[in-house]
């Protein structure tokens, strides 16, 4: 027989406030599974909306990169050093940035690098982690950790998060 918990959804966002200590990590940071991302983008739109983003402006933009073959993309979440603020407001209540909470298949995670036995803490050790760099990607958040990050990625990036007409993904959002 099945566990019925163990599919248990999370607390709605309104039913933590004031539950819940603030979430103070000293080395705060995110690991995104690339094995999970779907690119529906909730992660960037609850980021955006939660923070009153302008249009044409980006702290993380999903990249739809196409493939070397060029008959599929990958889909890598990319965050921006200089907009990106780890949602302090949310943290200040206990909760997980926005764009953590929105991510409906938990591809995003955000957690503390420097906790003892934590999830980012430990993914760092793993041999499929690594960092994304690109050649002229000079915002990159540096706290951000990838899973099964493909090599080719990096060529692709152009300016990281923000707009470049270079970019060869789709953008669903115009100026």
């Amino acid at each position: 027989m099945s566990d019925p918990t163990r599919y248990a959804p999370r607390p709605a966002p309104y039913e933590a406030v004031g539950k819940r200590a603030p979430l103070a990590p000293d080395r705060p940071g995110f690991l995104v599974d690339l094995r999970r991302c779907i690119g529906c983008h909730a992660c960037s739109v609850a980021c955006k909306t939660v923070h009153e983003v302008e249009l044409g402006s980006f702290p993380l933009r999903v990249r739809w990169l196409p493939d070397p073959g060029g008959d599929t993309y990958s889909f890598v979440p990319v965050f921006s050093e200089s907009l990106c603020t780890d949602d302090a407001e949310s943290l200040a209540v206990g909760m997980e940035p926005a764009c953590a909470r929105a991510c409906p298949t938990d591809a995003l995670v955000f957690g503390d690098f420097a906790a003892a036995g934590s999830l980012l803490g430990l993914a760092e050790l793993e041999s499929d982690i690594r960092r994304l760099a690109g050649p002229d990607a000079t915002d990159l958040k540096q706290e951000v950790v990838y899973r099964a990050l493909p090599e080719w990625v990096g060529a692709k990036l152009n300016q990281g998060a923000a707009l470049d007409p270079k970019d060869e993904d789709p953008i669903y959002e115009q100026r």
